[in-house]
């Protein structure tokens, strides 16, 4: 009888724990697709053009997210910090200025995405975004997961990119 009370005793301790632990990192011996699962909070974003320039296009600290789901969804909303101003003449009426600027330090898509374990690669398949030539549209990114980061970096016509992710526990 008492062993049984403290095999429960235990049991129930061992339990609390794992559910009062934060989620660790994914094992690294997992699939890719299952590593990339989760929601991933942005912590930089770096543009390089031809010449090797950096740019910032969302400022220093931009905020924002990735979430990967289970089902094969995703949506991505990043911004610019400190954020654009809001409209002089109210939340519908910005002038050209002010809605290119919003335009600007913003991005925003969702969709599905499939991943490529051989080239470490995951797509985007677009289903909508804010800017119209993404929509219908899938956009490959060469990503590594390293524990809880995640760096997405490539190189296009216009320069490079890298995005660097950290898991959001």
């Amino acid at each position: 009888m008492k062993a049984g009370i403290l095999f429960l005793a235990l049991t129930g301790l061992s339990i609390g724990c794992a559910v009062a632990t934060p989620p660790a990192a994914k094992d690294e011996a997992e699939p890719l697709r299952s590593r990339l699962v989760g929601t991933w909070q942005v912590m930089e974003v770096v543009d390089t053009d031809p010449a090797g320039k950096i740019q910032h296009p969302y400022g220093e600290r931009p905020t924002g997210y990735i979430v990967y789901d289970p089902t094969g969804h995703l949506h991505v909303q990043l911004m610019r910090t400190p954020a654009t101003p809001p409209f002089a003449e109210g939340d519908q009426k910005g002038s050209e200025r002010e809605v290119r600027a919003a335009y600007d330090g913003y991005v925003a898509y969702f969709g599905t995405y499939r991943v490529d374990e051989a080239q470490s690669k995951v797509i985007h398949e677009v289903q909508g975004s804010l800017m119209p030539s993404y929509t219908g549209t899938d956009q490959p990114r060469p990503f590594k997961l390293s524990g809880d980061e995640l760096i997405i970096e490539g190189k296009t016509q216009e320069g490079g990119f890298y995005r660097r992710f950290r898991r959001v526990k």
